[in-house]
């Protein structure tokens, strides 16, 4: 018996995964901000935000964000009442404009935009 991914199985994964990825994220980050009291120490992380690995990985942030953000909205408005037909189209369209917001931040990230 083989299992078929459908749209809905993928959003909810999609979900999940980047709800944990930036659940992980934010402690992380809270880690690091308060460990960060020498101010040489936070010159040097600054150091460290312009090498193009970290510019890429705020990229991969912002994609978590944007995913996490958008499948909710999605979630959102099913709950809301509107029609499960929907569900499809409306995952669709949230990946579409994920890869616009993803294009248009990446181009800033990187430096190709102001």
């Amino acid at each position: 018996m083989r299992y078929k991914l459908r749209t809905g199985s993928l959003a909810w994964l999609i979900h999940r995964v980047t709800g944990v990825a930036l659940t992980l994220y934010v402690f992380l980050h809270l880690y690091v901000l308060s460990h960060l009291r020498d101010p040489e120490e936070y010159e040097k992380l600054m150091a460290m935000m312009k090498n193009p690995l970290v510019k890429l990985s705020e990229v991969g942030l912002l994609a978590l964000v944007t995913a996490h953000a958008l499948n909710g909205v999605r979630v959102t408005l099913l709950e809301l009442g509107l029609s499960t037909r929907l569900q499809k189209p409306l995952f669709w369209t949230a990946v579409a404009v994920g890869i616009v917001i993803c294009l248009a931040g990446a181009r800033v990230f990187l430096g190709g935009g102001h």
